[in-house]
This record gives structure tokens, C-alpha cells and sequence, in this order.
């Protein structure tokens, strides 16, 4: 107990030999016994009459002792009304009360042995004071019932046993005064003949008088018990307020009730000071009993729930303020370690286990899906065209799920999900670890307050030692070096071979919460197994990039998976630069330059393969706003500037929150220029996945997911049902002619457009890249513009040959020439067919494709006229008419070079005709100017097609003499 004076009171006082005995023996027992002894000394006159008469019939009567076998029921209900049976609960707390009579009777009101102490302490020790307060209650009323009915019978009797009393004590005078003594024996005393007459007595006297008496002894006993209990009841509380703060989490109550305790066992300890001669009072001895004995109980509790708290405290995050709570409880209740260093190292170990188990299990899932990704169907033309256009429908604004396959977009959600529960600075495992260094900081530098704790005993924990701090900083950077370490393994490693750990017993934790987990169904492929070999690219593969994936969902999640790394890189390096460690800032300038070139490399690679697979997004439908070209166009546009977007946020990192920007490098040269060659490729690669579109073309309706060729027939197009915007792809020359118009449009307009989108974004000026790409336009027209036109060159020149190299060309001998011959009728009837495709097809293409015919015919006639060398003045008129007629009819079609060919004509003519036929050609002039224009009126109607609409707008012969050479 601390106090030896104290200590050796209490053992006198209830006679032990230690203060820890083996079993204990009740005081107020012992009292009892005391007393009766004393008593029977005072009353030795009696003592024949106690000891051998009434005593020894009671004996006979019971067959022992009355008071501990005969009298004393087994059993009996509590008191104070809480249970059915004292002894069952006893049973219940393992005392052998049932074999142990003597035992029992300790905890039974009807014995006279029985301790208000013991009771309350062995069968009450877990009551709670709400009940014991109840049981209070219960007592007084019975008592109270029981005393009117004890009072009466015992005023009842009290005459006749005074009378006997009476009577007897006169006998005895008599016998001493007559010396009756002398004559008889001393244990006789004259009066063998009435001992049996005292002793049915006092049986009889134990019937009438044994219950009141008993009840009276009960009375007194549960009378102590109250007043203890009344005298000392906040301290019985305490044990159970205590864990009544703890239950409803009061702590605060909690700290105030365990400081009262405190307080009052003091105050106890007080009343026994060591060294004093005064005499030990009673009261002071029981209350130091009970103070002691309930001190016990709250250090059981105290003790109890420090350790639970200890144990909440090394499990509280660093998020909320769970933890200061929990370490200003355990300095206000005192401790011998610092809670506070406790908590850091439970933190650091708690980071430390995390980065390695959740990365290396992220990384194995990653790679499960990956390889499903790559043993995965390649998706038709029909799907990858409808991933390349979803820059073009509104719903790519509201969800990223149409970019790629469910496949490749479940890939790419697994590592963006991964990555953010890792590097997030706000609910990954890098915010915890910022938040874990603010909060240590705090403590390093005092902020924060916290209770000293009672006797000031808690003040030595509110600083860490400097090789605390040390040892925190440094544990601080390794977690930040783990880190870094993870992003290297992630971006510059590639996949990993060995699965096995899939299957370890490592718990699942929060980093892939909601993200693709193993399928049972489809375990991960064995490499050793024939065709389970990963699909890699050409120069390697990239563990977080799917096989196959398209550079639309490439440069939108690589762009998210950046800034994640960037974002977690910048706030990292500004948290170990507040301990002067600058290499690991320069670490992760590494790592973001590092990952963000692979990346850059790996979504390139993939947009130049959707260059090529842009041909699929030819539909042979018009766009809406512009009937000359088909949707090709703006899909493509719409392609290229959203990777251009995506590309430059890649390159640049601009949406990474900047407050050091050394940590994020700039894009080295070569990068930039590997960007800016990639572009000019999917460009290229694109006209030319049109030029094949135009020849060839693919029917994504009739795809076969299973089939290889990309390259169908055109014979198994199937027939389309037209409509407003549609067109009939199954004929050649309107693919041409669509394909024609679209690169009208590309040159003039989309191409020029996405060249200054590029120059924006990555503040460059493509001059050269210009003019290369304009040439591979340039070329490319060509060649398409040859591939129509060259079958239509070829017949307007058999036509036009063997129309004037016919025996029936010139008109008879001295005849003049009233009508052209039928070969221009054929000839310009089969440009009416020509005109006609072209305006209903490509509108915009008729004056350059018709120039160019003009062109070519007047070539072929110029070539034909010069095989038949003379020209007799009837040969002459009829060529001039015919060209004139052709000429005439075609003039809005009119170039520079036609001009040129058409004055060739004349000179050809010129020279193989004589002088009287000139002569005569000057003179017939007037005459052929009516008859051809009577030929042509008459012909409006076959050729009205070829004359310029005044209400359309028309291109000038500048203009038209340009396009034509363009397109040539």
C-alpha cells in the first residue's frame, strides 16, 4: 500500500500474519468470536447453566453446532434483491461454498457469522452502483417490515423470560447462603432434578426466541453493510463510472473520474500517517481497506484499457485527429513510453509494408490483364473505326469507355486506379505519406498541445530526441525513395515473367479496390505454353501500356497517369527539400523525364498505326454540311486533333500543379522531334489509307472478326440502300471521285488547319514538313486523278482517232462541210455521261476533270490531224468546224493549255493545206459561223449541260486553268 505504518495497523487490527494470505479470515468473524469469549468470561457464574445445560440440549436437540448446521438454511435469496440464490452466484465465481459449510455461512444473513464485507465484495463485485442502489432500496423497505413484527413478539415473551430469569438467580442465592454446596457434589449444585425441566426449557425457549434473535443478529449485520456502503459510495462507483466513460467513449469524464480516485486514495492514505503515536480509529482503517481495495479494481480497468488504447493507436491513421486523442488520453493517465514516438514508428512501418505489398500486387494484376489483352481477338474494322470516331460524337465528352475496347479500357482503368491509390497526394499512399511528415513536423517543432499529465509526469514526452528526429527524417526519405523506386520498376522495367505471386497469401488492400481483380475462369497464361507468348511490339513491351491499345485512349490515360506521377513527383520533392535532400529530387527529375519519353514513344507508336487504320473510317456517307466529300474528312481531323491535344499534354505535363518547376524538365529535342516526324507520318499514312479506300475498298458491314486479309474485293461490297447522304461504293469512279474531293478538302482546308494545331501546341513552325506533305498530297491526287480519267483519255482518243483518220471523214469531193462529224457527237455525249457522274458525285471536281478532257481531246485531235498531213479546202473546213464545234461547246472548260493545243490545230492545218484552200477557208468563214451556229442550237438540248448557270458561282479561267494543273 506504500505506508508501512498503515500497513502494520491494518494487520493488527485484523490480526494477519502478512498482507497477502493464503486465505482470508473475515474480521468481523473473528470480532464476533472475541466477543462471545469476553462474554462468556463475564458470566462465569452461569456457566453450568450455558455450557451444560441450555447448550448441551441444543446440542442433543440439532446434533452440533446450531448456528452453522442445524439453524442456517443451505441457501437463501440476496437481500438486496438481485438474485434468487447467494450460492449460485458464488458457484458461478468458483468458491466451494457447497462442501465448505463454514464457508457459506460467511455469505449467508441468517448465519450469525455472517460479513456485510465479504458479501458485498464476493457476491457483488461486478454489480453495478445503479443496481446496488436498487438493492439498497430493497433492504430498508424489508428491514423496515420485518422490524414491526420482530418488535412484537418480543414484547410479547420479554415478561416470562425476565420472571425466569428472575427466579432462577434466587435459587442460587439460596443455595449459597444455606451451604447447600457442602452437602452435594460441585456439578450438581442441587439441582440434577430441574436440569432437565432447563434444559426442555431452553429448547423450548430457542423455538420462541431463536428467530427474533436471529433476526435481531441479521438486522445489525445488514444495518453495518448500509452504512458502509452509504459512507463509501462514490468511491464503489468509481470502478464502474470508469468503465462506463470508457464504453460510451468519454474520455474526458474518463480522465476527471480516474484523477477523483486518485485523489480520495490519497486522501485514505492520509488518515494512517506513518510515524504517528495516535490511536488508529476504525473508520480510517475501513475506508483505506475499501480505498486500496478499489484502487485495485480501476488500476485493473485503467490497465485494461491502456492497453486497448495503445493498441487503437500503433492502427490510427494520420488522417483525422483519432491519434492526438489517443495519445492525450495516454499522457493524461501517465505512461513510462512515448506514445507519441510509439505512434511515429507504427506509421512509418505501416508506409513502409504498404508501398512494397500494394505495388508489387497492383503490378502482378496489371500483368494478369495485360496478357488477357494480348491473347485477345484483334477488334474488326468496324470496331476500331468506332473507337477512331469517337473524337467526333458528343458522348466522348462524357465518358472514355468508347476510345478502345472493354478490354484495353479495362487495362487502362486498372493502372490509372493503381497509380492514383499510390501517387495520389490527396487519397493515395504519397498523401499519407505528406500527411504523415506534417504531422510528425508538428511534433518535431511543438506544435501541438498536449496534456502534461498528473504530477507533470507526461511533459517529458511532449519533445523527441534529436536521434528520434534523425532517425523520423531519414525514415521519411526512404519512404520517398520507395516510391521513386516503384515508378522506375513501373515505367522502366518490362513486363514481368513470374506470376506466381498472384497466388501468395498477400491480403488484398484498398490500392485496387473496384479494379479488375484475377479471373478464376481465366487463370494468367503459362509463357513456356505454345501460343501464350505475350505480344510484344516490334522494339519491346511496355508493362503499362496495353498490346494493341489505340493512341486516343493512349493519349488520354497516359495523360491522367502523368500528371498523377508529376503531381505525387512535386509534392514529394518539396517535402524532402525541407531536409536538404536535393538527390532525391533529382531522382525524380529522372524518373518524370524517364517515363514520360517511353510514354511518348509507346502512344506514338500507336498513332501511326491508327493512321493506317483510318481508311476504316470511310463510309461512303456525305457529311452534312458539305455534299461534295464524305465524313472522312472531319473524322480525320477530328482524330488528329485530339491526339495532338493529348500528345502535348503528354509532352508538357502543363496540367501538373507547379510550385517547383525543376522537378518537371522540358521536353528534350529528340523527343520533340520524334513528335513532330510522327505527325508528318500519320498524315502520309493516312492519304495513303485513302488512296487504297478509293481502289480497294474494305465493307466493315460484312467483316469477319476471324478474317486476316484487311483488303476485301470490291465484288463483296454489298449493295447498299441508298439514301439523302449515302452513295453507291461498289462503283470505282465514285469512289475516286469522293476520294478526289475529300483531298480537295484535306489540302485546302484540314490538313493547313491540323499543321497550325501542332505548331500551337508545341510552339514550332513546320515549314519543311510543310512542303513535304503538301507534295505528298500533291502526289497523291495525281495519281488518283490518273486513275480516273486515264479510261475516259483513252476513249476519247480511240474515238477521236479513228474518227478522223476514217476514209468517211472528209466530205465528198467539192462538197463544203455542212455538219461536224459523229465522232465529236460520241466524244462530247460521253463527257455529258462524265459531267453527269462528276456533279452528282463530286460537284466541285467537274471544271478541273472536264478542263482536263477539253485538254486531252484537243490534244488528241491536234496528234490526229497531223497523221493526215493535207488538207484539201473541204478537209480544211470540215476540221475547222468540228473544232470549233467541240470548242464552242465546251468553252466554259477553257484553259490556257487548251487554247495553246486548239491554235496548234489551226497551225497544223494551215500547214498542211495549200494556198487556194486557205483562200477559200477565209472566204467560207461566214458561211461556217452560221452553219455551226445552227449546229449548235440544234444540239442545245444534248449538251445544255455544259453551259455556265449564271445563278451558280463560277470559277474564273484563272482559277480553273490552276485547278487543273493541280489535279493533273
Amino acid at each position: 500500500m506504500g505506508d508501512p505504518r498503515a500497513e502494520a495497523a491494518l494487520l493488527t487490527h485484523y490480526r494477519l500474519q502478512n498482507p497477502f494470505p493464503e486465505t482470508w479470515s473475515d474480521p468481523i468473524e473473528e470480532a464476533q468470536i472475541v466477543q462471545r469469549q469476553q462474554s462468556r468470561a463475564s458470566t462465569s457464574r452461569y456457566s453450568v447453566l450455558q455450557e451444560e445445560g441450555i447448550a448441551a440440549s441444543l446440542r442433543g436437540l440439532v446434533g452440533g453446532d446450531v448456528y452453522s448446521t442445524g439453524v442456517v438454511p443451505e441457501d437463501e435469496p440476496d437481500p438486496l434483491g438481485i438474485a434468487n440464490s447467494v450460492v449460485r452466484v458464488l458457484k458461478k465465481r468458483g468458491m466451494p461454498v457447497k462442501d465448505n459449510v463454514r464457508l457459506r455461512n460467511r455469505y449467508l444473513v441468517a448465519s450469525k457469522t455472517f460479513s456485510p464485507t465479504a458479501f458485498l465484495r464476493d457476491v457483488h463485485a461486478t454489480t453495478p452502483s445503479p443496481a446496488l442502489q436498487q438493492g439498497l432500496n430493497y433492504l430498508s423497505t424489508s428491514i423496515a417490515q420485518k422490524s414491526g413484527s420482530l418488535k412484537l413478539l418480543v414484547e410479547s415473551n420479554f415478561d416470562r423470560f425476565v420472571a425466569a430469569k428472575g427466579t432462577i438467580e434466587g435459587v442460587y442465592k439460596e443455595m449459597k447462603e444455606n451451604s447447600f454446596l457442602d452437602k452435594d457434589k460441585e456439578s450438581e449444585w442441587g439441582v440434577g432434578k430441574i436440569r432437565g425441566n432447563l434444559n426442555d426449557a431452553g429448547a423450548k425457549a430457542d423455538e420462541v426466541f431463536g428467530p427474533a434473535m436471529r433476526g435481531r443478529g441479521r438486522e445489525e449485520g445488514l444495518r453495518l453493510a448500509l452504512t458502509v456502503l452509504e459512507k463509501h459510495r462514490a468511491m464503489l462507483e468509481m470502478p464502474g463510472n470508469l468503465s462506463e466513460c470508457i464504453r460510451r467513449k468519454d474520455y474526458e469524464s474518463l480522465v476527471e473520474e480516474y484523477q477523483k480516485a486518485r485523489n480520495f486514495l490519497e486522501e485514505s492514505r492520509k488518515l494512517l500517517p506513518t510515524g504517528s503515536t495516535a490511536p488508529v480509529k476504525e473508520d480510517h482503517v475501513h475506508q483505506l481497506v475499501i480505498a486500496e481495495t478499489m484502487w485495485a479494481e480501476i488500476m485493473i480497468v485503467i490497465e485494461d484499457f491502456k492497453r486497448d488504447t495503445w493498441k487503437r493507436l500503433v492502427e490510427c491513421p494520420t488522417e483525422g485527429n483519432l491519434h492526438m486523442e489517443l495519445i492525450g488520453i495516454l499522457l493524461e493517465l501517465g505512461v513510462d513510453d512515448n506514445p507519441v514516438w510509439l505512434w511515429l514508428l507504427s506509421r512509418y512501418d505501416y508506409l513502409k509494408n504498404k508501398i512494397t505489398t500494394i505495388f508489387e500486387r497492383s503490378r502482378i494484376e496489371i500483368e494478369v490483364l495485360r496478357r488477357k489483352v494480348a491473347e485477345a481477338p484483334s477488334p474488326s474494322p468496324k470496331s476500331v473505326a468506332h473507337h477512331l470516331r469517337s473524337p467526333s460524337r458528343r458522348a466522348y465528352v462524357d465518358s472514355s469507355k468508347s476510345l478502345d475496347t472493354h478490354l484495353i479500357s479495362s487495362f487502362w482503368e486498372l493502372v490509372y486506379s493503381s497509380l492514383s491509390a499510390l501517387l495520389s497526394p490527396s487519397s493515395g499512399l504519397v498523401g499519407e505519406l505528406l500527411s504523415f511528415q506534417k504531422t510528425a513536423q508538428s511534433f518535431i517543432d511543438g506544435d501541438n498541445l498536449l496534456p502534461i499529465g498528473i504530477d507533470d509526469q507526461s511533459r517529458k514526452h511532449h519533445r523527441l530526441e534529436p536521434d528520434n528526429v534523425r532517425k523520423l527524417q531519414e525514415g521519411i526519405c526512404e519512404l520517398a525513395i520507395m516510391v521513386r523506386d516503384c515508378l522506375a520498376k513501373f515505367y522502366m522495367e518490362p513486363p514481368i515473367e513470374d506470376l506466381s505471386a498472384m497466388y501468395s497469401p498477400i491480403p488484398a488492400t484498398p490500392l485496387s479496390a473496384g479494379a479488375s481483380r484475377q479471373d478464376p475462369n481465366f487463370p494468367p497464361p503459362d509463357p513456356a505454353a505454345s501460343g501464350a507468348q505475350v505480344q510484344r511490339d516490334d522494339d519491346e513491351a511496355y508493362a503499362f501500356v496495353p498490346p494493341g491499345t489505340n493512341s486516343l485512349s493512349g493519349v488520354y490515360y497516359m495523360g491522367k497517369i502523368l500528371v498523377l506521377t508529376g503531381n505525387a513527383s512535386v509534392a514529394i520533392c518539396e517535402m524532402v527539400g525541407r531536409f536538404g535532400r536535393t538527390d532525391i529530387a533529382e531522382r525524380f527529375r529522372a524518373i518524370v523525364s524517364g517515363s514520360r519519353e517511353r510514354a511518348v514513344v509507346a502512344v506514338c507508336a500507336a498513332w501511326l498505326k491508327d493512321a493506317g487504320n483510318c481508311k476504316f473510317l470511310e463510309d461512303w456517307t456525305r457529311a452534312g454540311d458539305n455534299r461534295d466529300v464524305t465524313r472522312m474528312p472531319g473524322l480525320f481531323g477530328a482524330f488528329e486533333r485530339e491526339v495532338i491535344g493529348g500528345m502535348q499534354a503528354i509532352v508538357y505535363l502543363d496540367k501538373v500543379v507547379r510550385s517547383d518547376s525543376s522537378v518537371i524538365p522540358p521536353p528534350s529535342a529528340k523527343l520533340l522531334s520524334h513528335v513532330r516526324a510522327q505527325f508528318v507520318r500519320s498524315l502520309y499514312k493516312s492519304l495513303q489509307g485513302m488512296v487504297e479506300n478509293a481502289k480497294k475498298p474494305l465493307d466493315l458491314d460484312a467483316w469477319d472478326e476471324n478474317q486476316t486479309d484487311l483488303a476485301s474485293p470490291v465484288t463483296s461490297v454489298a449493295p447498299r440502300n441508298l439514301t439523302a447522304y449515302s452513295v453507291d461504293s461498289r462503283d470505282k469512279n465514285v469512289r475516286i471521285l469522293l476520294t478526289l474531293s475529300n483531298l480537295q478538302l484535306l489540302r485546302n482546308d484540314v490538313v493547313p488547319e491540323l499543321i497550325g494545331v501542332f505548331e500551337n501546341a508545341f510552339s514550332v513552325k513546320l515549314t519543311d514538313e510543310s512542303k513535304t506533305i503538301r507534295d505528298a498530297q500533291s502526289q497523291i491526287d495525281a495519281q488518283l486523278f490518273e486513275e480516273y480519267t486515264k479510261p475516259l483519255v483513252s476513249s476519247l482518243s480511240d474515238t477521236i482517232r479513228l474518227g478522223v483518220l476514217s476514209p468517211s471523214w472528209p466530205p465528198p469531193p467539192g462538197e463544203l462541210a455542212t455538219t461536224v462529224r459523229p465522232y465529236v457527237y460520241t466524244a462530247l455525249l460521253s463527257l455529258v455521261l462524265v459531267h453527269s457522274q462528276i456533279t452528282t458525285t463530286a460537284p466541285s471536281l467537274t471544271h478541273p476533270i472536264l478542263s482536263y478532257l477539253l485538254e486531252s481531246i484537243s490534244n488528241e485531235l491536234l496528234e490526229a490531224f497531223k497523221q493526215r498531213r493535207k488538207f484539201s479546202l473541204g478537209e480544211l473546213l470540215q476540221a475547222a468546224l468540228d473544232v470549233e464545234f467541240v470548242n464552242q461547246t465546251l468553252s466554259q472548260y477553257n484553259t490556257p493549255r487548251a487554247s495553246e493545243l486548239q491554235q496548234g490545230v489551226y497551225v497544223e492545218l494551215d500547214r498542211g493545206s495549200d494556198a487556194e484552200a486557205r483562200l477559200g477557208l477565209r472566204e467560207g468563214l461566214g458561211g461556217m459561223k452560221k452553219i455551226l451556229g445552227g449546229l449548235r442550237g440544234g444540239s442545245r438540248a444534248e449538251f445544255l449541260c455544259f453551259r455556265a448557270k449564271k445563278s451558280s458561282s463560277k470559277k474564273t479561267p484563272a482559277t480553273a486553268a490552276t485547278d487543273a494543273e493541280g489535279q493533273r
